[in-house]
């Protein structure tokens, strides 16, 4: 969207971003009544900014016509509201590490040598199918566990409460990304050319993977090599 780098953009207008969410949250109560005494309304709040900023970072076109400032409000509107439903369905949801131990034991200890084989993409595939934010907040947990909150409160501008919520939520959602079908693999793993899965007959390749907009060096191959080794 623009020659701005990551930090600056948020520099920029997170401040609005913040307001937008204060407003719209009051909006929504006013309009739903009170939310459920569960649900953490600074993280609701943390949540809907960061990925505002995500989305209006990587999408925003100035050449259409409409301001930054409409466009983010919007945004952020539309994420408070996914917010307050997921937090109204499940809130304050805790997850164990475990459940992603056991995936990575499944996946890579299958009999087959082709489960075996596609353990390290199907981790790439799954990493890559999460926010830029949530890889950065991973990369800096498997990295060192107890610096990650203070190092991803830094680099994303937001709570530690979010940013210790959000690593639960990613453990939890790495194994369902690594529950994919063959046509998932087509979509976001591999290139082919006359080839099937199992590589039997014509010849692939694994996808390239579009670098972090956060942190151009954080690597999706490092952190899926992280996730084997380290858990």
């Amino acid at each position: 969207m623009t020659e701005l780098s990551w930090n600056e953009f948020c520099e920029l207008y997170f401040d609005s971003a913040r307001e937008y969410a204060e407003i719209h949250l009051k909006r929504l109560r006013r309009k739903i009544g009170d939310f459920d005494r569960h649900i953490d309304l600074d993280y609701v709040k943390d949540a809907a900014v960061l990925s505002s900023l995500e989305k209006a970072y990587a999408h925003f076109d100035s050449k259409r016509g409409v301001k930054i400032t409409t466009y983010l409000s919007t945004l952020v509107h539309n994420e408070i509201v996914d917010e307050v439903s997921k937090e109204t369905k499940n809130s304050a949801v805790q997850q164990d590490i475990n459940d992603l131990k056991t995936a990575i034991r499944i996946y890579g200890n299958d009999d087959s040598s082709e489960a075996r084989s596609q353990l390290i993409p199907r981790l790439k595939a799954a990493i890559a199918r999460l926010s830029a934010s949530d890889q950065v907040i991973l990369n800096y947990y498997l990295e060192d566990k107890s610096s990650y909150i203070a190092k991803s409160t830094e680099v994303l501008g937001i709570s530690e409460t979010y940013v210790s919520v959000r690593r639960n939520r990613i453990l939890k959602l790495l194994p369902k990304l690594m529950e994919m079908t063959r046509s998932d693999y087509l979509q976001y793993c591999y290139e082919y050319d006359g080839g099937v899965l199992a590589g039997k007959t014509g010849e692939y390749s694994i996808r390239s993977i579009h670098p972090n907009p956060i942190i151009p060096s954080l690597t999706i191959d490092n952190v899926a090599i992280k996730i084997v080794f380290l858990l």
